[in-house]
């Protein structure tokens, strides 16, 4: 794993945002633009292998012709120092997958319009990649980012805006599916039939995936249980999709029929472009009704949220604590953090000594935390001198905790103290000097008498 510092041709590491089955993505900074970006760096085992090289490549150059607003864009990809990477846009915002798994755990829904303006710019991105020629096939919430707007991008719309990554499982049309793993392209309960079943597939591939995505995101469900390929395979041959009236009596008619089309076991019986899918979700939100949406928030024991409001800003991102505040002699002093947010956050803890004398293991060190996750940071400090004799000296130091997506400066800090105790007290110190002055006397005063005992002794 890369260390924070280090640096792959101008992009320097700052520190890592999360890891995936190919590989680890780490927020950089771009030297020579001075601009954040996202460096995904494949895992060893991946960059050594000729084959995948090529195909990493392939898929590099597919992925970096794509210029669409809601598509996360592919700066720059190569190799160096037997590392295989990519560089991409860095997005400071959401990921739709951590959110949807925090309304699973609090039973939330997110409010209708909402998700179709997401949905259909999901679609809008897709359909765009479609007919450059690249197949996503991987289409999840968690290749799908949200970031919030200054504005909406459409008169209506909220202020929010669908991003698809990872197209790092893309492939140009026209290649032949890679058989010889036998392994499944995709992650399970967002595949399509065609993928579970290994037949060839296009991109009303995507539509069906997207579609999942829609109906869990409308109903707080999947349309299939599944957790192995084997249930993929029987479930996507023998068992039929529950409407989503059925789960959400809300869900208005138009959006079901929506869904249910995206969903068709056969793809020739789905949506055959993208762009159509994304034209039928926004035509329908222009027809839905005042009861309608009312409907939607009302017959349904979850509660409806918006994405809007919700939407985390840098200070709720982040907290963060100091134990302990006084350290006595030395010792550890811990700062815990935790991510309160829906996306992967970084911070840069600096220790500063306001009056020097003190020995610390860093004056500087980086946290990466994922979405809820807590994380403990510590830092070792101990006075530079240890004071022999005479009272306690303290020595102040502060820690700040600077989040990257903080548009500001570092905030402020938090103020502790280490307390160096001398060896010897005050107190011993003077009842020491006491006893040496009475020594001192005692033998001065024995040299004085003896001559005058000895005369007495002998006269």
């Amino acid at each position: 794993m890369l260390q924070p510092g280090q640096q792959i041709e101008n992009y320097r590491i700052d520190s890592v945002l999360g890891e995936g089955g190919m590989g680890t993505i780490y927020r950089a900074t771009d030297v020579n633009l001075m601009r954040p970006v996202a460096v995904k760096v494949m895992h060893g085992n991946l960059a050594d292998d000729p084959t995948f090289q090529g195909r990493f490549l392939q898929e590099a150059r597919a992925a970096a012709r794509l210029d669409h607003p809601s598509i996360v864009r592919i700066y720059h990809f190569g190799r160096e120092s037997g590392l295989l990477y990519i560089v991409m846009e860095l997005i400071d915002g959401l990921s739709l997958g951590a959110y949807l798994r925090q309304l699973a755990r609090l039973n939330q829904v997110v409010r209708l319009e909402e998700t179709v303006s997401l949905i259909a710019q999901a679609a809008d991105a897709l359909g765009y990649a479609h007919r450059q020629g690249v197949i996503h096939r991987d289409i999840k919430p968690d290749n799908i980012l949200v970031k919030r707007l200054d504005q909406p991008d459409r008169p209506g719309d909220p202020p929010l805006r669908a991003m698809v990554t990872d197209f790092g499982l893309a492939r140009l049309m026209g290649m032949e599916q890679d058989t010889q793993s036998g392994l499944m392209m995709g992650t399970l309960p967002y595949m399509s039939p065609e993928q579970v079943l290994g037949l060839p597939v296009d991109g009303r591939s995507d539509i069906y995936s997207l579609g999942v995505v829609l109906y869990q995101l409308t109903t707080g469900r999947l349309p299939l249980e599944i957790r192995s390929p084997e249930q993929a395979v029987q479930a996507h041959q023998y068992e039929e999709v529950v409407a989503p009236r059925e789960t959400h009596a809300g869900v208005p008619v138009a959006i079901e029929t929506i869904i249910m089309r995206a969903l068709a076991r056969r793809a020739e019986n789905r949506y055959q472009t993208a762009e159509e899918l994304a034209a039928d979700l926004r035509r329908a939100t222009t027809t839905l009704g005042n009861q309608e949406a009312l409907a939607f928030t009302e017959e349904t024991d979850s509660t409806i949220v918006s994405m809007v409001t919700e939407f985390p800003t840098p200070a709720r991102q982040l907290e963060w604590d100091m134990r302990p505040r006084l350290l006595e002699g030395e010792g550890i002093c811990r700062v815990l953090l935790q991510n309160h947010s829906l996306a992967p956050q970084s911070a840069t803890l600096t220790l500063e000594t306001p009056r020097g004398g003190l020995y610390a293991d860093a004056a500087q060190k980086q946290v990466s935390l994922v979405p809820g996750q807590m994380g403990v940071v510590d830092f070792y400090l101990k006075p530079m001198k240890q004071p022999f004799i005479g009272r306690d000296r303290n020595w102040p130091f502060i820690i700040r905790v600077t989040p990257h997506s903080s548009l500001g400066g570092p905030a402020p800090g938090m103020d502790g103290l280490v307390r160096a105790t001398p060896q010897m007290p005050w107190w011993l110190a003077l009842l020491l000097a006491a006893l040496l002055l009475v020594g001192c006397g005692l033998a001065l005063w024995l040299l004085i008498s003896l001559p005058m005992v000895n005369n007495l002794l002998f006269s």
